[in-house]
């Protein structure tokens, strides 16, 4: 692992977002017919492939440049979003402007954590803008 790996799981694990190496979730994949596609949706689950990440803010860089892929992110419950541990990088300038090398559409989104929301009764609500649930893969 390096540096910025080592960073982002530190980050990441205080914001309360699960990080795990490929190998933990393989067989997961495997038995939901993953096949490494950079999109995929089955039932309430999506996996997609992050452009770049941030270790700073443990943050992941996708691409969203069409309707399908946006849903895929924003309709899941248990988003997993796979990070090559190359495409970590310090800042978020850095890791956009890796992101922005092979995506040059414009459309992504950093994302950190899992939608949150709360009323004035202080009521948390997780899944309203968004996934309910977010893991890290670092492959």
């Amino acid at each position: 692992m390096n540096n910025n790996s080592e960073k982002f799981k530190k980050i990441a694990a205080a914001n309360g977002i699960t990080v795990k190496e490929l190998k933990e979730v393989e067989g997961t994949f495997e038995d939901m017919g993953y096949n490494f596609e950079e999109y995929f949706t089955k039932s309430d689950v999506s996996v997609v492939k992050a452009l770049s990440a941030n270790a700073s803010e443990a943050s992941a860089l996708i691409d969203i440049s069409d309707e399908e892929k946006l849903s895929c992110i924003m309709d899941a419950e248990k988003l997993t979003i796979l990070i090559d541990e190359k495409k970590i990088f310090d800042d978020m300038h850095s890791a956009y402007k890796e992101a922005y090398k092979s995506k040059s559409t414009g459309y992504m989104i950093f994302v950190s954590q899992e939608s949150k929301t709360a009323d004035i009764e202080k009521q948390l609500i997780s899944g309203v803008q968004g996934a309910k649930k977010i893991e890290f893969v670092i492959v």
